[in-house]
């Protein structure tokens, strides 16, 4: 008799408490798990998570493996490495001032991710500390290091193209260095992408060409540039997230 009343007790007590504690107590002994089990106790921890769960119960599962699977988030598998290759990419970088190129060159995706050959005395500690650091980046020297007077308009263009299909896809077109980070030392400039239409939910996502610049001062000075560096910040930081994200382009 005394055993019966502790498991009704038990079954009266569950109810009240949250997954967390109710896990916890499915832990102590075989009998408080098995009477945690019951899916009448594990309904109650739903209707108070879903509410609208009641209106008309779930078929061909129970309220606890419902719980199991949507009370957290799920873990965001590591992408697949992809079949493309930044081997297999050719970026053609154009920069302008005003209307008068100041720079053009082809450039393998895998020798941007060399990085610089060497990083020149005379920059900002933070430049530095980024150039330096182990993240992926993909890098170009500019030699030699351009001058870009005070008050020209500078812009970008990038193409890549893709030596695995012989096709092109654009990345940034005419964009505008319309911002100066003096703490970083770099002027920055965006473009969003077009990806394929075999891709129609994504979107929003931009491509940044930073110039790296040697000279430290303010705004008004003229700006020598020794390097310059693409990336997809937003969204892609390692290079298979970077692939990945390149092959989804609107490649023709």
């Amino acid at each position: 008799m005394d055993h019966w009343f502790y498991n009704e007790a038990l079954k009266d007590v569950f109810p009240l408490l949250d997954s967390k504690d109710l896990a916890s107590c499915m832990l102590v002994c075989r009998q408080w798990r098995d009477i945690a089990s019951d899916d009448y106790i594990w309904k109650c921890i739903c209707t108070k998570k879903w509410p609208s769960i009641t209106k008309m119960p779930p078929f061909g599962t129970t309220y606890r493996r419902l719980f199991a699977t949507f009370c957290k988030p799920p873990l965001q598998p590591p992408l697949p490495l992809s079949r493309l290759s930044l081997n297999d990419l050719v970026f053609y970088i154009d920069l302008w001032s005003d209307k008068t190129l100041i720079y053009s060159n082809a450039v393998l995706g895998s020798a941007l991710l060399v990085g610089l050959n060497t990083i020149p005395a005379g920059i900002s500690d933070v430049l530095r500390s980024h150039l330096e650091n182990s993240d992926c980046k993909m890098l170009l020297q500019l030699e030699p290091k351009i001058t870009i007077p005070q008050g020209v308009t500078v812009t970008a263009s990038v193409l890549v193209a893709r030596t695995d299909t012989d096709k092109m896809a654009c990345i940034m077109h005419k964009s505008i260095f319309d911002y100066i980070d003096l703490t970083t030392s770099r002027a920055l400039s965006y473009d969003y992408l077009k990806f394929s239409p075999r891709h129609p939910f994504v979107s929003d996502i931009r491509a940044w060409v930073s110039l790296l610049i040697l000279t430290k001062g303010s705004i008004g000075m003229n700006m020598d540039v020794f390097g310059l560096e693409i990336d997809f910040c937003d969204v892609a930081r390692s290079e298979n997230e970077i692939i990945w994200l390149l092959d989804m382009l609107d490649w023709k």
